[in-house]
């Protein structure tokens, strides 16, 4: 189906998740690709889903090995001691709940400590994940202790985790710092939920889970799992937009239907053992104590050797099923990919071959490819760069030479002439970093040394913003020490620009402020930081660059479809953008700084994602580095260089 409906670049997304998700790994995956699990601008596997049953399949392999040794080690202990202190089973049972109760606290730690680090590889690793399912451990191993609590008190806790799992799910968003300690709350109330349904009273939570539609939905729940998000979100890419509401219940009532038929024809023939259980196989008894005869029992026990025969056999002939499919289906595109990068490879030497084209011809340009997103143009036949290589086609400073959100310093790195005696400073976010490529080149033609300070989504502002889900003091404290290097550096041309999608933060400092609705605050910010660099540098000169648009999707996803035209995801100017340009503007004017529009080589009517045949956006926001080096002429006539 993937086939049917991506391009070639987001077709190898998905054929390399299916592998990993077919190997138990596509949490690693996913975790390593830096994918937002809650992110609807980006591109979204059809198997991102996978990432929890890799998890749990993590934990299967080294859970019997932990309790296997707690066992040996309680053997061992018997045998050195004596009869003075057996090893009995209990004792191995509490041996086995201290372990799980240490591994889930340290788990848990680690879960709160790695969300505020990174977020995305705190989402999908297993050891931030171990705590959950240590809890169903732990509640499997108090399961009898549980059953001998009065039943009054297992009902008002089975009501209480259900309250528990619906308030995580009607006030937990994409802006919850998640798993974090937030996931506590969803976990410990299914943990009540099933604790108080060990033996519980019918008023309790099973007077609504254990009604005969609830049933139904816990039988097929596992194929409902893996049937519902391909349906979301294939849908989705093909017609490159989010589904209605419509659209969606559709999508989930035919998730319903396939679950059942998986759950009928698949799961349930390997949910039914042998009629005679392993056991009756050594006592010659069934279950109800009557005689078997030897032929029956024969028989079971043939049945059953297949049965497992069968099960240990599976999990490679999928494995072997998937990795086959995924390799014929990577085969027959490879020549199609090989076809376009070639072709992109020819577009890219040819416009080398005839020179930098003029600003005029740029805006002219531009005009023209929102004219062709007017009428839903079709896509050129070969874009540049290649969807393949789209999501790594940009420039920014590397490692340490950029600070992330926690880093209030950086170490300096000199890029462009770095022998020069001239020095021009980027100072901002990736937004200024996405200029590296053509602004380095100009350095080294110009004799000058560039020297970035940049940090995430950090603009130099004097004011306080809110990213990923609270305050960003950081960001300030940042502006601070980069103030301060850039005044000992002397620089002769300070160059400012940054992602204007953040917002800042409310009088409170207990939420954001709606972007566009903060345009009074940001421009004064933005003043009493340009002014700051004036009384420190009244010599340097300073230009503020505008910010991009913003687009609803990332261009990958965007171009991905075989759907994709000119004019899919192609809209107006962000008005929020707009309004904080217009506040650097006013900034600039009032400082004697000065302010670079750069709005006529992004947009006309609209703002097109392709001109000519230059992919223009990376992602959502940043452009690519190959559109930025179309606009170096512009660069080095508006900046004097």
């Amino acid at each position: 189906v993937s086939l049917l409906v991506y391009t070639t670049s987001n077709l190898h997304l998905v054929l390399q998740d299916i592998g990993a998700a077919a190997l138990f790994s596509a949490n690693i995956d996913f975790a390593l690709a830096g994918t937002d699990y809650f992110s609807t601008s980006a591109f979204v596997s059809p198997v991102q889903h996978f990432w929890s049953l890799a998890v749990e399949e993590q934990f299967y392999l080294v859970w019997p090995a932990v309790i296997g040794l707690i066992m040996y080690l309680g053997a061992r202990a018997r045998g050195s001691v004596g009869s003075s202190r057996p090893a009995t089973r209990a004792v191995a049972l509490r041996r086995s709940a201290a372990l799980i109760l240490l591994l889930a606290i340290l788990s848990f730690w680690w879960s709160v400590h790695r969300t505020g680090t990174n977020p995305q590889m705190a989402y999908y690793s297993t050891f931030t994940r171990t705590w959950e399912l240590s809890v169903g451990a732990l509640l499997a191993l108090a399961a009898g202790g549980i059953g001998r609590l009065p039943a009054a008190v297992k009902g008002v806790a089975s009501w209480a985790g259900l309250l528990a799992i619906a308030v995580a799910v009607l006030t937990f968003d994409s802006a919850t710092p998640f798993p974090g300690w937030h996931a506590a709350l969803p976990v410990l109330g299914a943990a009540l939920v099933l604790g108080g349904g060990i033996d519980g009273p019918r008023t309790g939570a099973r007077l609504l889970l254990d009604t005969r539609p609830m049933r139904f939905v816990g039988n097929i729940s596992y194929s409902l799992y893996l049937w519902h998000w391909p349906l979301l979100i294939l849908p989705s890419a093909y017609v490159v937009r989010d589904l209605g509401l419509l659209e969606r219940l559709l999508a989930l009532g035919a998730s319903v239907v396939l679950a059942w038929a998986s759950y009928r024809w698949v799961e349930t023939p390997f949910h039914h053992p042998a009629k005679t259980a392993p056991n009756d196989l050594k006592t010659g008894a069934g279950p109800d104590g009557s005689a078997v005869s030897r032929a029956h029992l024969r028989d079971t026990a043939r049945a059953h050797r297949r049965s497992v025969a069968r099960s240990l056999l599976l999990w490679p002939a999928a494995v072997a099923m998937v990795l086959g499919s995924v390799a014929g289906v990577w085969a027959y595109d490879a020549g199609r990919n090989s076809e376009a990068s070639e072709a992109a490879t020819a577009l890219t030497k040819v416009a080398a071959s005839t020179g930098p084209v003029t600003p005029q011809q740029l805006v002219a340009d531009v005009a023209r490819a929102s004219a062709l997103a007017r009428d839903n143009a079709p896509l050129p036949d070969a874009l540049v760069p290649a969807l393949p290589d789209l999501f790594g086609d940009i420039t920014h400073p590397m490692g340490t030479c950029s600070a992330s959100r926690e880093a209030l310093t950086i170490d300096i790195c000199p890029s462009g002439d770095t022998k020069a005696s001239r020095t021009i400073v980027l100072w901002g976010d990736s937004h200024i970093g996405m200029w590296m490529r053509p602004l380095e080149q100009l350095a080294k033609e110009r004799g000058y040394k560039i020297v970035p300070f940049t940090k995430a989504s950090c603009v130099p502002l004097d004011e306080v913003e809110w990213y990923r889900g609270k305050a960003y003091p950081e960001c300030r404290k940042f502006g601070q020490w980069s103030l301060e290097q850039i005044a000992r550096i002397k620089p002769d041309h300070i160059i400012i620009s940054g992602y204007l999608g953040t917002p800042l933060v409310n009088e409170a400092g207990t939420g954001p402020v709606p972007v566009g609705e903060d345009s009074e605050r940001f421009t004064a910010g933005a003043k009493r930081m340009l002014s700051k660099v004036h009384s420190r540098l009244p010599d340097t000169k300073v230009t503020v660059l505008s910010d991009v648009s913003i687009l609803e999707q990332d261009a990958g996803k965007c171009l991905g479809s075989k759907r994709a035209t000119m004019g899919t995801c192609v809209k107006p100017m962000s008005s929020a953008v707009a309004s904080r340009n217009g506040g650097w503007k006013a900034a600039t004017a009032a400082t004697g700084a000065r302010y670079v529009d750069l709005l006529p080589y992004f947009c006309a009517e609209t703002c097109p994602v392709v001109v000519g045949n230059t992919i223009v956006y990376r992602d959502s926001n940043h452009i690519t580095s190959t559109y930025a080096q179309r606009l170096k002429p512009v660069l080095g006539k508006e900046l004097g260089l």
